[in-house]
């Protein structure tokens, strides 16, 4: 129960949505026209509760809307912070949408559409826009399909894995045409 608490955050991850940044300057490649930036920040999903980052919103009629039932709709706000503990410093948010796709009750895969905003100084107001498939058990590799700010026109990856039970690693390398 508490492995599948987990992968509903990407939902937004949320799951998808939802990472890892380092407390450094995020390392920048320029090739060309385009820069290539690699950030690693986390998200932790609370799933119950009055502190709760991710509820059911949908699901199907007469099953329970639970992490792990097929069909259910989730909406997650949950923190972004610079490393896994809850105390660390807040870097943003990852709000959006989670749905529930495996059948087999364990609720490991799911479709997650995410933005991220960011409210460090570096990053302040910019936003991530991420999709995919999550899949909790084996990490995966979401789309970034845009930004706004200082990631306008972004494109690339978000890898999304699971870091301990309530805990998704983000990792997110994109590039950015200037």
């Amino acid at each position: 129960m508490a492995k599948l608490m987990s992968s509903l955050f990407l939902v937004l991850l949320l799951v998808l949505s939802m990472t890892a940044f380092s407390a450094q300057a995020a390392p920048v490649e320029q090739v060309g026209s385009e820069k290539i930036i690699h950030l690693t920040y986390y998200a932790t999903v609370i799933p119950y509760g009055p502190n709760a980052t991710v509820v059911p919103v949908a699901g199907i009629a007469g099953k329970l809307w639970a992490l792990n039932t097929f069909g259910t709709i989730f909406v997650g706000d949950v923190p972004l912070t610079v490393g896994p503990s809850t105390y660390s410093p807040k870097v943003g948010q990852v709000r959006g949408l989670s749905v529930v796709l495996s059948k087999d009750n364990d609720g490991s895969v799911r479709h997650l559409s995410t933005s991220v905003t960011f409210t460090n100084k570096e990053y302040n107001g910019s936003t991530l826009q991420i999709q995919g498939i999550f899949n909790s058990r084996q990490g995966s590799v979401l789309s970034i399909v845009g930004g706004t700010g200082k990631f306008e026109g972004a494109r690339g990856s978000a890898f999304l894995q699971q870091y301990s039970n309530s805990i998704i690693r983000h990792t997110y390398k994109f590039k950015l045409l200037k």
